[in-house]
């Protein structure tokens, strides 16, 4: 028995595609958290003000009251307890975990599952979003609208080579051949190549199965109409001749166009970046009104991450861009990882949802313009609690150290000021359960 071993273990696309998610994910800009420093600055700031409330009642009560010495720092005790029990960190600390944790709530019970908390606080922010077009923006579910067959005799290889295979074009081929009565061949277990297809060797012969650019095949006579009539085009071949041809179509997913268009009224510039062939990619993007310029077609997936790396570099009005990027497959987890947000339709590989900051559990691109919605409505509620917060301490503490003079907060009572200042902060985060998303 002879092997030959033409790549390291490490060397594969797998490993590849792995290495550049890594990348992509060290490369994402980390959010900085406001509530852990303001709350890490909090403590500091009230002791000082404790110190200094006492201090001045002191000198009050000595110089202005007349009193003395003993009962004009009893006095200031007071006034300092006072101040250091109604200041209240706890709104600043549940400003935010307690609006994450609902909106994550709230959004799985719409079938979006939030795997990033920093996605529910820029999602509303998005400036992009860019498709995949297989199983994204169409439902995944192609059939064989053409083929030419130059040998019927191989057909059975062939359903051999790809029957096992998940990628949709090759479920496809696989379905019509069945239906038309072939028997799968037993052949040597195909090698899966992301982006291009399959392939395997049986009896010193190279069986090939995939695109029409992988295979040097797009010029071919029989390939050129299919290519042209918009189709996405699938070769098998025998030691590099062409032994069938098939052209497939897909089905728009019934809300794309709704999707899309929604999108665009709310200024987020809409791109598909496919590695289909260009064809059937500008086919689908004339169908939903996407403007040429941001479709872009036999796409890897090291082209589709270095879209999204220009995307993520061209800023406007100082405003920095925020991409999502919505795919299914394992040639998407590349881009998925890059960009701002990573949308995963559920329906594709684990590769892809590993790399994704949010799960689409239905089948349903609406589920990005809820996944936006959430975000506004989060973030608004994260802002109202950091001003109550802000708004609270500042006048309890004031009232506290008698800054009204002949209004202040009793020290037996001052501990009910966590109530005031932690209820409204629960409320708004539990009244996103009941608000429109």
């Amino acid at each position: 028995m002879t092997v030959r071993l033409n790549r390291l273990p490490g060397d594969n696309t797998i490993h590849a595609i792995a290495a550049m998610v890594d990348e992509a994910k060290l490369s994402k800009p980390k959010l900085q958290d406001l509530a852990d420093r303001v709350a890490s600055y909090f403590v500091p700031v009230v002791v000082a003000l404790t110190i200094i409330t006492f201090v001045i009642w002191v000198a009050v009560g000595m110089t202005v009251r007349g009193y003395g010495g003993s009962e004009a720092t009893i006095q200031a005790i007071t006034y300092a307890i006072t101040v250091l029990i109604v200041s209240c960190p706890c709104a600043i600390g549940l400003a935010v975990p307690m609006v994450i944790v609902i909106a994550s709530g709230v959004a799985a019970e719409r079938g979006i599952i939030f795997k990033s908390a920093d996605a529910i606080e820029v999602a509303h922010k998005t400036s992009h979003v860019v498709f995949d077009k297989t199983g994204t923006l169409t439902r995944g579910k192609l059939s064989v609208v053409g083929n030419e067959c130059v040998d019927e005799d191989k057909l059975p290889l062939l359903l051999g080579l790809v029957e096992n295979s998940r990628h949709p074009v090759s479920v496809a081929v696989a379905v019509h051949l069945k239906d038309i009565g072939i028997m799968p061949s037993t052949v040597p277990e195909p090698k899966s190549l992301t982006g291009k297809g399959v392939e395997t060797t049986l009896d010193g012969q190279k069986l090939r199965a995939g695109n029409s650019r992988w295979l040097n095949l797009s010029d071919h006579e029989l390939v050129q109409p299919m290519l042209v009539q918009g189709c996405t085009v699938f070769c098998f071949t025998i030691d590099n001749e062409l032994k069938a041809v098939y052209g497939l179509e897909d089905e728009l997913r019934p809300d794309a166009a709704e999707t899309v268009e929604t999108l665009q009224k709310r200024g987020v510039s809409v791109h598909v970046v496919s590695g289909d062939d260009d064809g059937a990619v500008r086919t689908l993007a004339s169908k939903l009104s996407i403007p040429g310029n941001n479709v872009r077609s036999r796409s890897s997936p090291a082209d589709k991450k270095d879209y999204i790396q220009t995307l993520l570099s061209t800023a406007t009005d100082r405003k920095k861009p925020v991409v999502v990027f919505c795919g299914d497959g394992t040639n998407d987890a590349v881009a998925l990882a890059q960009a701002t947000i990573g949308v995963h339709m559920n329906e594709g590989t684990d590769v892809a949802q590993s790399a994704a900051d949010v799960v689409l559990m239905r089948p349903s691109l609406a589920g990005i313009l809820t996944m936006m919605n959430a975000s506004r409505k989060s973030v608004n509620r994260i802002k109202f609690n950091f001003a109550w917060s802000f708004v609270y301490n500042t006048f309890a503490v004031l009232l506290a150290a008698g800054a009204f003079v002949n209004a202040r907060i009793p020290p037996e009572f001052a501990g009910l000021g966590e109530l005031v200042s932690v209820l409204p902060v629960i409320a708004a985060a539990v009244l996103l359960r009941w608000s429109k998303i």
